[in-house]
This record gives structure tokens, sequence and C-alpha cells, in this order.
């Protein structure tokens, strides 16, 4: 057989990878001042409030309801333009260039969770929106010991992901995500997703958001 019918070639042009689900995680810099004024807003909140906690997906912890982003401080408002930018961004990256311009409303729910030892998220998905997503304020102290104490794990969403054989690829099952200050995470909301328990001291605060993304009509 001629070596010129096996000849050598660059993988990279002839891959696609299809059925992609989009993630974005972004560690916002500088910030420390905005995590201290919204750890500070959300725990007087919960002292306020700590009877009314709404239930979704925690066992244990507390919650706000869900208005969070029409709170009227001005951490809000720049947690707000954050999210914002992130879905800005994103949407740039993944419509078609239909040779118009389009435009884009943003419209997000969002609410404060507060969890310390022992509590967790249970296996969930977002209904309703399009994206959800996370931003992490502070990590609390949780103890090094415990494998994947107080993370975030996303699920992969192919029923037959355990097939592959190969470890250690792109192509894993299990993503963990850790609570570093300031990391802004969206994902589709459709990807399930969890909270491993917490197991540490202090508080481990966060805030979910959901979004829904409109198209102006022309």
């Amino acid at each position: 057989m001629a070596e010129d019918q096996v000849a050598d070639f660059d993988i990279r042009k002839s891959l696609s990878m299809v059925f992609a689900t989009p993630l974005v995680v972004h560690d916002w810099p500088n910030s420390e001042p905005l995590n201290s004024e919204l750890r500070e807003l959300i725990l007087g909140k919960e002292s306020e409030d700590g009877k009314n906690s709404i239930k979704r997906s925690n066992s244990g912890g507390w919650q706000s309801a869900g208005n969070f982003i029409t709170w009227k401080q001005s951490c809000v408002n720049v947690f707000r333009e954050r999210i914002e930018s992130v879905v800005s961004k994103l949407l740039q990256e993944l419509i078609r260039d239909l040779g118009t311009d389009r435009s884009f409303k943003i419209l997000i729910d969002s609410w404060a969770n507060v969890n310390r030892n022992g509590d967790y998220n249970i296996v969930h998905t977002h209904p309703n929106c399009m994206y959800s997503g996370v931003y992490y304020v502070t990590p609390g102290q949780p103890d090094s010991t415990v494998p994947h104490g107080g993370l975030l794990e996303l699920l992969d969403p192919r029923e037959a992901a355990n097939f592959i054989q190969v470890q250690n690829t792109v192509l894993d099952a299990r993503n963990f995500y850790d609570n570093v200050p300031g990391r802004m995470l969206l994902w589709p909301s459709w990807v399930k997703h969890m909270v491993h328990p917490f197991v540490g001291e202090g508080e481990r605060i966060s805030i979910a958001f959901n979004v829904n993304v409109i198209e102006d009509s022309r």
C-alpha cells in the first residue's frame, strides 16, 4: 500500500465539538470591596428575615427571596452589571451573523445563599430561563480533608458519558468548581448541578441567578 494513502494530517482542521455546552467561568478582578459590601448586606438580610428562608434545592442554609437583583444598594447594581456583561459577551460568541444588527434584552432573577457547616444543595436544574449562574462572595473556611466540600458540581448531560474508557480527557463527566471570591459562572439552565455539603467554619456565601434573553423585534 502506498505511504501517501495514510498521510499525516492536522486533526484540528477536521475536528468539531458537536453538541457543545457553553460554560463561562470568569474571575472578576478587584472584587474585595464589592464582596465585603455584599457579605454585610446578605448577612444583615439573613439576620432580619432568617425565619422566612426560601426552600428550593437547599438542604439547610438560608436563601433570600428571588428579588435580590431589585435591592437598591450600589453593590447590587455592580453585581447586575457584571451579569449583563458576561451574558452579552457570551451572546456575541454564540449568535449567528445574519447581516443585520441584533439587540437583546436581558432579564435577571437572583437570590442570595448562605451555607454553613453541613448545608448543601441537591441535584437540580433551573426551569423557565435560558441561562443559570452563580457568583461567589465568600468561601468560608472549608475543611481541606473533606473531598469536594462545598464545591459546585456540574453533571454531564449525556446519558452514556460513563461509557468513556480513557480517563483525564476533556470528555470526563464530572466537573467541580472552587468557591473563589469574585468568580462568576454561567451555564445553560438545563444542566443539572449540585453543591456538595459544606464542612468547615464560617459562611459560604453565593448569589445564584437566572437569565432570560429576549431579542428586540425590528
